[in-house]
């Protein structure tokens, strides 16, 4: 039943037509910032989402590795993600199994990793919609109590500066903040050049 209420709620907001927005805008963005990360559709299972999947071969030659950077859309929360980095092998192969032990995480490692293994974090996500205030609008409409949200809300999630903008805005300073991420924190370890 929950998850049929949030598919009607993901409809009436036009929340797949904002994810599309979106994952053009990181598109647009890393073809400019970043030319070479190429966009790839790879036959594998279990299959990245169509848009979401961005590939570095610049050192496959030298390195015989391959960098791809994914961006993985929450299923339980709605407008959230992630982005994951798979260091492979193959060219053609960005999912790979999670090492068992977590390896030190150099330009040489092979496997999946989250990007809070490059922050030092337990987790790290995106918000790009602020699902506890829907909630609690909802709640709201019901005649229900709203839900406190302000002690549950993690260090380890951005958000904007303000939901009261429009979604073109807050994905435009999320992409700046993941941008900035990479190169801060995930293209050094990795050894990518800018």
């Amino acid at each position: 039943m929950a998850a049929f209420v949030w598919s009607l709620l993901c409809k009436q907001l036009g929340m797949p037509n904002e994810l599309k927005v979106f994952k053009k805008l990181v598109a647009d963005s890393w073809r400019m910032d970043f030319p070479f990360l190429k966009q790839v559709d790879i036959d594998e299972v279990p299959r990245v989402e169509k848009g979401c999947n961005f590939l570095c071969d610049l050192y496959g030659e030298s390195r015989k590795r391959y960098y791809f950077l994914r961006i993985n859309f929450s299923p339980k929360r709605r407008g959230e993600f992630s982005v994951g980095i798979s260091i492979s092998p193959s060219p053609a192969r960005s999912i790979l199994e999670h090492p068992l032990v977590s390896p030190e995480l150099t330009p040489f490692s092979i496997g999946m990793f989250g990007i809070w293994k490059f922050l030092d974090l337990p987790r790290f996500d995106w918000a790009l919609v602020d699902i506890d205030s829907e909630q609690n609008a909802l709640f709201s409409k019901l005649g229900l109590p709203g839900i406190k949200s302000g002690s549950r809300r993690s260090a380890n999630v951005w958000r904007p500066s303000t939901y009261d903008q429009p979604f073109f805005k807050i994905a435009e300073e999320a992409v700046s903040h993941l941008n900035y991420t990479l190169r801060s924190r995930v293209f050094p370890v990795l050894e990518i050049s800018l």
